[in-house]
């Protein structure tokens, strides 16, 4: 049958690492609950110059994620480091690694735009355990991950790509 529910938007933007914590610490409680659902949104890279971001990885990061780019570097070059600029955060992410995802960040500045809900949620994951003990453990995955356009190999000024993967998390 039909089922009410509530929903709580909860709009983040620019976080000092403390109120990261801080929030992660204020959700998690409500992340343990079974009737309470998360659901975080953002799209990862913006790359192109209207973005004012053109950032790439170097040629040996895109071969040694060749097996897992969605975007063969033969075929499209430009979008294969693009995807594995992202692919370098959905690492993180995946592991659930706080310190790691914010350290990403500052080096690569890539304009993943909902970063700071992200840090939150790594944020309740990596204080679960501590607040509760029994918690069972849980496994981050993207099953998603497509781009907006194929890049050309020597983009113009007016091209752009805009990336986006969906993870979900769930007991391990």
């Amino acid at each position: 049958g039909e089922q009410n529910f509530t929903v709580v938007p909860v709009v983040v933007g620019s976080l000092s690492e403390g109120a990261e914590q801080a929030f992660g610490s204020v959700f998690a409680p409500y992340f343990e609950d079974p009737a309470t659902i998360f659901l975080i949104s953002s799209d990862f890279c913006h790359w192109g110059s209207r973005f004012r971001y053109t950032h790439l990885p170097d040629d040996r990061d895109v071969a040694a994620a060749a097996g897992k780019l969605v975007n063969r570097p033969e075929a499209a070059p430009l979008n294969a480091k693009i995807e594995t600029l992202d692919r370098q955060g959905m690492e993180l992410i995946e592991a659930q690694d706080s310190p790691g995802f914010r350290r990403y960040l500052e080096n690569c500045q890539n304009t993943i735009c909902g970063r700071n809900p992200i840090a939150i949620l790594l944020e309740i994951l990596r204080q679960r355990p501590q607040m509760f003990p029994s918690c069972p453990q849980l496994r981050c995955e993207f099953v998603h991950y497509s781009q907006s356009q194929t890049m050309p190999t020597r983009p113009s000024a007016n091209d752009s790509c805009v990336s986006y993967a969906a993870g979900v998390i769930q007991v391990a």
